[in-house]
């Protein structure tokens, strides 16, 4: 299980919901997936849990759960969830890895909202259940034929049995469930709207965008700075320039600050800390000030621009 697996769905999970600006549909679609445009996010989720890819690979599916839930196509969320479930512990018998721990997290973070949901009827989430169960049945599985040991098949048994035990707490202690699930459902629900999520709000760039205007971006302030006077005084002729990186608020999407490498032709390094505005699609850099130091060497709680 690779590194980009994990926070690609950590990233999703952050990111998903409802629209401020449309995404490009001709985005691959893990990338779409991240959309606050709700049409968009959708049909990229049911691109990529009616594909191979996530048969291969099912923790991939938790992530467009999530985004079904987030636009209220509950059940199919609920469904996808426990089918994602039941496909990682099958796949844990065979592979282990850092799977099982991803698995707890997804648990945990896309679990919260959706089982909230799911435990408010649990005949519903019975019916959803047993539907799970003839999917896995019907759909291919990379890993059921392959070579078994005792031990392997002792643990499918318990996956299996895992869901069937909880198809029996579910329906003997239903009213239970059902109350505490809808007790806790509107502090859930604050928590997980969409309405909330400040990535999705008016004037933010879409999430799925942003790394293609980012890259614009880029470009815009590698021009600015070759033509910003005060730096030219300060570092000479200007060879190249390279941002070395973008400082970006928990509630936005795009940074509001970039550090710029620049380098002289007389081999002078300095590194420029421009901040940048975005009003109405017109996007405006300001030079905040020229550091001597990288960041990489700055004290981490001190001002560059003292630097």
């Amino acid at each position: 299980m690779s590194h980009n697996l994990f926070v690609s769905l950590l990233f999703v999970f952050a990111t998903l919901v409802s629209s401020a600006s449309s995404a490009d549909e001709n985005l691959p679609v893990a990338v779409r997936l991240k959309s606050c445009d709700a049409r968009i996010a959708l049909a990229a989720a049911k691109e990529l849990l009616n594909g191979p890819k996530s048969l291969k690979e099912p923790l991939e599916m938790f992530g467009p759960a999530f985004v079904l839930f987030q636009n209220d196509e509950r059940d199919e969320a609920v469904f996808w969830f426990y089918a994602a479930q039941l496909r990682v512990q099958y796949q844990l018998a065979f592979e282990k890895g850092d799977r099982g721990q991803l698995l707890s997290i997804m648990r945990m973070t896309t679990g919260a909202p959706i089982n909230n949901y799911a435990f408010q009827d649990v005949s519903n989430l019975g019916r959803i259940l047993d539907r799970v169960l003839e999917w896995d049945k019907a759909t291919p599985n990379p890993y059921r034929n392959r070579p078994k040991t005792d031990a392997i098949n002792k643990q499918l048994e318990q996956v299996y049995a895992g869901l069937n035990d909880l198809k029996t707490k579910i329906a003997s202690e239903k009213e239970e469930l059902e109350t505490e699930a809808r007790k806790a459902a509107p502090r859930i629900e604050q928590m997980y709207s969409m309405k909330n999520n400040p990535h999705c709000r008016a004037g933010q760039v879409d999430p799925a965008n942003v790394a293609s205007e980012t890259a614009k971006e880029k470009v815009l302030i590698g021009e600015y700075i070759m033509n910003n006077q005060d730096i030219i005084r300060n570092a000479g002729e200007i060879k190249n320039t390279w941002v070395e990186y973008g400082s970006t608020r928990s509630t936005d999407t795009m940074p509001f600050r970039y550090e710029v490498g620049v380098m002289s032709t007389a081999g002078k390094e300095s590194y420029a800390i421009v901040d940048v505005s975005r009003t109405d699609g017109e996007v405006k850099f300001s030079l905040v000030c020229i550091a001597r130091l990288r960041w990489v060497s700055r004290g981490v709680h001190t001002d560059p621009c003292s630097q």
